[in-house]
């Protein structure tokens, strides 16, 4: 088109131009509180040693608790899979799950009884809490937790709930690396390094994995790398764990023979594996947060009453099935090395699926990641029978149940590093890392692409909501 000659031009605004200066100064502004030094170690030597020696101390206090910890759930097991053979042998054949099922009901009613009297800080995990106090989104805790993590974790997980060791020990060592802190200001000025230092031992312990456990403080617990924390951590892990296998010894999680090397040509199947892995956890953590809600309209009733509850539920289920209950190592460990029928696996995860459920939202402390890792150990032994019978392919439940472990991992707490390196370590198959890694960032895209988030993020927000109304009413937090 021809314009007329007449016809006026308009200019584009002028954009406002930068003066060099200017621009320098408010890039070095943002340099600057990108280069915290609260990232960085101390200049000082002897302020470097007192950082490494406190974060050890904080390690091996909470090796020796957690090695207790431990020990004590052991023989809360023990002590209820000999209440189920007592019952059995010694009552009539139709009153044999009494005595499990009052024992289950009032060992988890008196967890969760603790908890919600003495320390609701305790409830659930404690990891997703931790979180929020190194933010400083919320108070910590004070040293009664310590006791109702301790007592109240062994009497809930011992009483057979589907839930994890993990979850208290982390918390455990949070608070002790806060308490340990605290006096020690002169060579640790933040807390938070000695929180998540101590966090990070308490998983080192609880798993026996002190690499994973250094990844998860900086990967999951503040999201960024801080030299100073991983330094801490480092410390801290080593001096746990070393506590922990001077207590009970140095062996994996999980017996595993040694494996063989994935072909290239197989590894498709596994980026599949890692697609149904990220679906199972966006219905993991959908269905946990739905759970929680649920339990939520209980809120008025008696304190205990629902861990009495859902004790009850377990302690039955156990009088006729006593290796479905539990934290799940146990099953685990029997679809790594394939002792389970495959025309059961289905049935058992879903049994596993609701009573991990139903034992989180009881309120009693405990972890999750145990429950899922069986509950993914479950999912690829099952994987690999289907896999074999359509395609005729060599039953493997060994490869593809340690790879749907660390994908299972990887899609509900989205740290896919962890996950990996915690698998491994606990199962000492570093010959699977490249299909663990080609499964867990499928597993890390699924539940991204569905809009799904990690499940210690929704835990922890609505840890922040519940103190916040907690505040507002001048009731106590939940």
């Amino acid at each position: 088109m021809v314009m007329p000659d007449d016809a006026v031009v308009s200019e584009p605004p002028a954009l406002p131009t930068l003066h060099a200066p200017t621009l320098n100064a408010r890039v070095d502004r943002i340099l600057s509180d990108i280069s915290d030094d609260e990232d960085r170690l101390p200049k000082r030597p002897l302020q470097w040693l007192g950082l490494m020696i406190t974060a050890s101390l904080v390690g091996a206090v909470a090796g020796l608790v957690g090695a207790v910890f431990r020990i004590s759930l052991s023989h809360a097991g023990q002590f209820r899979d000999r209440a189920i053979d007592f019952s059995h042998l010694h009552l009539h054949r139709g009153f044999g799950w009494t005595i499990p099922t009052v024992l289950c009901a009032l060992g988890a009613g008196l967890g969760t009884w603790l908890t919600q009297r003495l320390a609701p800080q305790s409830a659930g995990s404690g990891i997703p809490r931790v979180e929020a106090v190194i933010r400083n989104h919320l108070r910590p805790a004070g040293a009664m937790i310590l006791l109702v993590k301790f007592v109240g974790g062994t009497l809930s997980i011992g009483s057979g709930l589907a839930l994890g060791r993990e979850g208290p020990t982390v918390q455990m060592g949070g608070t002790l690396g806060r308490l340990i802190g605290d006096p020690l200001r002169r060579f640790v000025a933040e807390p938070w390094t000695l929180i998540a230092a101590g966090a990070g031992a308490g998983l080192a312990v609880a798993f026996n994995a002190p690499l994973a456990a250094v990844l998860f403080a900086v990967e999951e617990l503040i999201h960024r790398f801080s030299a100073r924390v991983f330094s801490a951590t480092l410390a801290a892990c080593i001096a746990g764990t070393l506590v922990l296998r001077a207590i009970i010894g140095n062996t994996p999680d999980f017996g595993v023979a040694t494996l063989s090397t994935v072909p290239v040509d197989v590894l498709p199947d596994y980026l599949v594996l890692g697609v149904l892995a990220g679906l199972f956890g966006v219905a993991f953590n959908m269905t946990l947060l739905g759970t929680l809600n649920l339990f939520d309209r209980t809120r008025r009733w008696p304190a205990g009453t629902r861990g009495a509850m859902v004790g009850a539920a377990v302690g039955l289920l156990a009088s006729f099935h006593p290796g479905i209950v539990g934290g799940g190592e146990n099953i685990a460990q029997h679809a790594i090395i394939g002792n389970l029928a495959w025309r059961a696996l289905a049935g058992l995860l879903c049994v596993r699926f609701a009573l991990t459920m139903v034992s989180y939202g009881s309120g009693a402390p405990g972890g999750i990641f145990a429950p899922l890792l069986a509950m993914g150990a479950l999912l690829g032994n099952a994987f690999s029978a289907v896999n074999a019978t359509l395609r005729h392919a060599p039953y493997d439940p060994a490869t593809y149940a340690i790879v749907a472990m660390a994908a299972c991992f990887t899609a509900i707490v989205r740290s896919p590093l962890t996950g990996v390196v915690l698998i491994l370590e606990m199962t000492g198959s570093w010959t699977l890392i490249l299909p663990m890694m080609a499964a867990s960032i499928t597993a890390y895209a699924v539940p991204e692409l569905l809009g799904n988030p990690p499940i210690y993020d929704s835990l922890r927000e609505r840890d922040e909501r519940a103190e916040k109304v907690a505040d507002l009413t001048g009731s106590k937090a939940v």
